[in-house]
């Protein structure tokens, strides 16, 4: 059964993107436009992966964190962002629970290496 993954970004583009690749690389992928749609697809699709910017329109990628460690230990999170972080940024979203940041643009199929490779290291 392919690994599921959760896209949450306010950029079509780049989300459409994203998604179009992960799927060729055989993931079953899933998008959102905002946190509060990310959400409640995170909370019924359960995928392994989400991958999320870290400034939404309605939220930030921080809260998200925050609130889909407070669903489950399970999902592994990456962050996107647009612009340079600072340490204590990266700080906080470590200790929220990310697992992994990408500064944009990035490589997408760097991307997909990441995933396997965090997905390998969670025993997925």
């Amino acid at each position: 059964m392919a690994q599921k993954i959760l896209v949450i970004d306010d950029d079509n583009h780049l989300r459409e993107s994203l998604v179009e690749v992960l799927e060729l690389e055989g993931f079953t992928c899933y998008e959102a436009g905002n946190a509060k749609a990310g959400i409640a697809s995170a909370k019924k699709n359960l995928p392994e992966v989400v991958i999320m910017d870290i400034q939404l329109p309605d939220s930030s990628g921080f809260q998200i964190c925050q609130e889909l460690r407070k669903f489950s230990k399970d999902f592994i999170l990456i962050m996107m962002t647009g612009r340079f972080l600072s340490a204590e940024e990266k700080t906080q979203g470590l200790s929220l629970g990310a697992d992994e940041y990408l500064t944009k643009p990035f490589d997408i199929p760097e991307l997909s290496i990441r995933v396997r490779q965090l997905l390998t290291r969670k025993g997925k």
